[in-house]
């Protein structure tokens, strides 16, 4: 049944978003004209059951358009300067530095879908790059060949700008400021050609470059996911996060341990409150890693392209009730065949679904299945993976 209904919902959506007005006031408009539906329903005519019944679903409806327009953030009546400010910049990408000529400090728009990811465009041309780059090598990992992932994530993106005139002037506009050749970007095909070839020739090793590995805080954990060691990786990857909030990371007391030991460990869990103040540079530094031995299988950014697909479908209302939470779990095999897994049964191979690592940092302490603590896996999902 939900997967009827998820695309007409879908599709109402897209609907929306073509109406005049801010998001939020064409979801409260909706709700209202829906509510003043069942009403009349109800006014009009003999009273039957059916009809009392369509009316409730309706009313419903009206409360879910009112709730999404509750949630739905504000929009800004302030132009970006997207056309206010020109000029020459240098965009950092991991292959070199270009030099763009879009107007404006950002590319601004909406998500696109691309292989049911969504892909930011509202943010640096190198951020865009590194997501498509990601969504190819996923596809290279469902068994792919390298063309064909490339040829397939160019037509995706060939689509969405032949259907959209924004999306087509903004790839356009990545393209010519990637383009370090004579050839000519005139059509959103070569555009989108150009953007997908450059993304997939990006490779990880820079990442790793940047980072003060030999002899860092970051040695151990660049030597264990070298070495293919996901598990070993996985709980550095959490020492390393104590260690930046000043703590020691204390391992779960063995079951006839005493008291004091088991406070010391209930107290020293992460919050989202810790999560939040964690130094940007270094949950950067961490994903770099895990996305360049992993090929782009494994990080928080690929968790986080994975929740904002599913927050996009959805809708935040239900995401906050939890049903989208245990949509993302299944997505990235945490939760299987109605229950979620148990630590043991954590997967530390590649053949495990994109984003099931790192994982360890998120667990709800007070389990011992992989139902993760809500508070900090929410930040870790609204935090910035690329620079």
């Amino acid at each position: 049944m939900i997967g009827k209904i998820r695309p007409i919902f879908k599709k109402f959506s897209i609907l929306i978003s073509k109406l005049p007005g801010s998001k939020k006031q064409r979801y409260y408009f909706f709700s209202v004209l829906v509510g003043l539906i069942s009403f009349v329903i109800v006014g009009t005519g003999v009273l039957t059951l059916t009809r009392l019944i369509v009316s409730v679903v309706i009313f419903g409806a009206s409360k879910l358009l009112w709730n999404l327009g509750v949630n739905t953030p504000q929009e800004s009546r302030t132009n970006l300067e997207e056309n206010s400010k020109t000029g020459d910049r240098n965009i950092h990408t991991d292959g070199g530095n270009y030099n763009q000529s879009i107007q404006g400090n950002y590319i601004q728009g909406d998500y696109i879908e691309i292989q049911g990811c969504y892909i930011n465009t509202n943010q640096e041309l190198s951020d865009v790059v590194a997501e498509f780059r990601e969504v190819v090598d996923q596809l290279k990992n469902q068994g792919y060949s390298a063309d064909k992932a490339e040829e397939q994530v160019a037509q995706d993106l060939e689509e969405k700008a032949r259907s959209n005139p924004k999306v087509k002037k903004r790839v356009v506009n990545w393209a010519k400021s990637l383009n370090n050749t004579s050839t000519r970007i005139n059509n959103e095909a070569n555009a989108a050609r150009e953007v997908i070839k450059y993304a997939a020739a990006s490779q990880y090793t820079s990442s790793a470059k940047s980072i003060s590995v030999v002899g860092g805080k970051y040695s151990k954990l660049d030597s264990l996911l070298q070495a293919r060691k996901w598990k070993e990786a996985d709980e550095e990857t959490e020492k390393i996060i104590f260690k930046l909030l000043g703590r020691e990371k204390i391992e779960r007391p063995p079951k006839l341990a005493n008291l004091s030991t088991y406070e010391a460990f209930w107290n020293n869990r992460l919050s989202g409150d810790d999560v939040e103040v964690l130094p940007g540079t270094e949950l950067r530094n961490i994903n770099k890693l895990w996305l360049e031995h992993s090929k782009g299988h494994f990080g928080f950014s690929v968790q986080k392209r994975i929740w904002e697909s599913i927050v996009r479908t959805e809708g935040e209302p239900t995401i906050f009730q939890g049903r989208g939470c245990k949509e993302f779990d299944e997505r990235v095999g945490w939760y299987v065949k109605g229950d979620w897994i148990y630590y043991s049964d954590i997967k530390y191979s590649l053949t495990a679904p994109p984003g099931h690592l790192p994982i360890k940092v998120m667990l709800n302490k007070h389990s011992t299945k992989c139902d993760c603590d809500q508070s900090n896996f929410r930040v870790f999902m609204k935090r910035q993976y690329y620079s």
